[in-house]
């Protein structure tokens, strides 16, 4: 239920930012976002679900906040600060109290909507630039320290063993045994990987419609990451692999796709031999957890048709990688690569 009509947001907006423009509703899953068109520039004003603590959104807005300033060459949302110098309001609204904040709109397009248009050598060029984006998106995140950074998510990787039961709702026996394997593999190397690889704070959610491409006059290039709602502490590898994961299903060669996105992150943010070795682990239990995740959502509401939609693509990856050499992704970098 919409919890403010556009004429208060826009009250909201002018009181405590001085931001003053045509305003309308963007959709949202649920939160209630309203883009606000001003002379200065486009804004959007954002109403968080009560589930969001005041600690969650202050890890967003302090991530966008240490992006722009270390990694200014992506146009990340910018957070505006109210007219008391804060960046975050709570306001009793709809009975209930909700944290309001206001961050710049980014203009562009979404990969998902882009990357189909694309000719090739394009969509290569587009690869690179994805890459580059998330590899600066982990450089500037790099000793980035938030206390709501720890809390429990059920999409971070390290919590993959926790979906285990989930296995046997998976309706299709093949793919089964297929989710079953990887995950067994992940569960056994994750302590070792506990020990040797790299931790950090990360944006765990760089997916298609997370990715924004600028299409000026020259070739389409990551013109921003947006969406901060999923960070959470893990493996810094975590955030290449989910880049890969979204897209290589775009792909009819995911190998060469996944390649040129790794060969642009490497170029930002040089990553350990051991990292490099364990990439294509990552991508597969990434498929195995968003497989998993569709299951239990399936099973707690059959009658929405669109959970399993979407996993068309993840299915069809995870299948066309199983029969794909472990480092057929990364053998060029290996050789190339020390610790």
């Amino acid at each position: 239920m919409d919890v403010l009509t556009p004429v208060e947001a826009s009250q909201l907006a002018d009181w405590y930012w001085r931001i003053r423009g045509d305003i309308s509703m963007l959709p949202s899953y649920a939160d209630q976002n309203f883009r606000i068109r001003s002379d200065a520039g486009d804004y959007v004003l954002k109403v968080a679900n009560p589930s969001w603590s005041r600690m969650d959104l202050d890890l967003e807005n302090q991530a966008m906040m240490t992006l722009a300033e270390r990694e200014p060459a992506l146009r990340w949302p910018q957070v505006l600060c109210a007219l008391n110098g804060q960046h975050l309001l709570t306001f009793p609204i709809g009975g209930q109290i909700r944290q309001v904040r206001i961050l710049s709109f980014v203009p562009g397009r979404t990969y998902a909507d882009v990357i189909g248009s694309l000719a090739p050598a394009q969509r290569a060029v587009l690869h690179e630039s994805l890459g580059g984006a998330v590899g600066r998106l982990t450089r500037g995140l790099q000793d980035f320290q938030h206390p709501a950074a720890d809390r429990l998510h059920d999409w971070n990787l390290m919590r993959l063993p926790a979906l285990h039961d989930e296995m046997a709702h998976i309706d299709d026996a093949a793919l089964q045994a297929m989710v079953q394997a990887h995950v067994d593999v992940f569960c056994e190397r994750l302590p070792s990987w506990h020990e040797n690889l790299p931790v950090t704070v990360l944006h765990n959610d760089a997916n298609d419609l997370n990715v924004i491409v600028a299409l000026d006059d020259g070739d389409p290039c990551v013109n921003a990451v947006i969406d901060f709602g999923d960070m959470c502490t893990s493996f810094r590898l975590a955030d290449l692999a989910i880049a890969c994961v979204y897209a290589m299903q775009h792909e009819a060669d995911p190998v060469a796709c996944a390649r040129t996105i790794v060969r642009g992150y490497v170029a930002q943010c040089p990553l350990r031999r051991t990292e490099l070795e364990a990439l294509q682990t990552f991508i597969l239990a990434r498929l195995c957890h968003s497989v998993l995740m569709a299951t239990r959502a399936h099973r707690e509401a059959p009658d929405n048709p669109f959970i399993m939609v979407s996993q068309q693509g993840v299915r069809r990856l995870l299948r066309h990688l199983a029969g794909v050499d472990r480092d057929a992704i990364v053998r060029p970098f290996l050789e190339s690569s020390h610790d």
